[in-house]
């Protein structure tokens, strides 16, 4: 398990302890929308080109791809815990699954200046661990912290032009299914009824994930490379939260 993994389970198992306390328990389903801000990529091999494929075996394989802000959604099913810690943490626990969209705005292939285009997709599917920190019973808002670890599916489709081409004849692309880990704080309004409405800032990274640069060019479509990295970026976000 990656460093990143262990500290958010760590940090979201650490606000879970339980001690039985009085609070309100029971089940929500919760849904938010937001935006999405994706870290750069850093996708590294080896070349190995197969017979037609234009390469030299043996010659790195580099890619940075620089994506756009974009959107993000997702929807959970959560449940209250009747435990407390330090009085004032109430954790809870969740069934996430989420997705965030980007589209390439810059990159570059071995340090070269070429024209990139294309987008990428990640569907997250976690086990959230969160806390609400509540010190007293009128409290209307409330802070939270936590984390989530689960897996996280990354689709790529990463165009570029190469050798002074003007339409793009390489492409990064495949999809792979990685580590996921989150990071996550935010703020809950009470209203008062069954719904609560709440803002959240994560930071989010997906481990392991390998790749295929082919190329594309005059119809073809041949493997150059095995390309690889881990994801990461940040999201902020509004949701709502309805209680059983």
């Amino acid at each position: 398990m990656s460093r990143f993994a262990t500290m958010a389970f760590a940090i979201s198992s650490l606000f879970a302890l339980p001690a039985i306390a009085e609070n309100e328990t029971g089940f929500y389903v919760s849904g938010f929308v937001g935006a999405g801000f994706p870290g750069d990529a850093e996708l590294t091999g080896i070349q190995t080109p197969e017979a037609g494929a234009p390469g030299t075996p043996g010659a790195p394989a580099n890619i940075q791809a620089d994506f756009d802000s974009d959107s993000t959604l997702g929807v959970a099913l959560g449940y209250k815990t009747p435990w407390e810690f330090f009085g004032i943490f109430h954790p809870r626990l969740e069934l996430e699954y989420s997705t965030l969209k980007a589209d390439v705005g810059a990159g570059s292939f071995n340090g070269g200046n070429q024209p990139f285009s294309g987008d990428m997709q990640i569907d997250f599917f976690l086990i959230n661990n969160y806390s609400d920190i509540i010190w007293r019973d009128d409290q209307t808002l409330v802070p939270f912290v936590g984390g989530g670890l689960g897996v996280a599916n990354v689709e790529t489709n990463i165009l570029y032009a190469g050798g002074g081409a003007t339409a793009p004849n390489f492409v990064a692309a495949g999809d792979d299914t990685g580590l996921a880990g989150t990071i996550a704080g935010g703020l809950t309004w009470l209203t008062g009824s069954p719904w609560q409405v709440y803002g959240e800032a994560r930071y989010y990274q997906v481990r392991d994930l390998e790749f295929e640069r082919r190329f594309i060019g005059g119809g073809a479509d041949l493997l150059n490379a095995r390309v690889e990295d881990d994801f990461d970026g940040a999201s902020l976000t509004l949701g709502a939260r309805y209680k059983f």
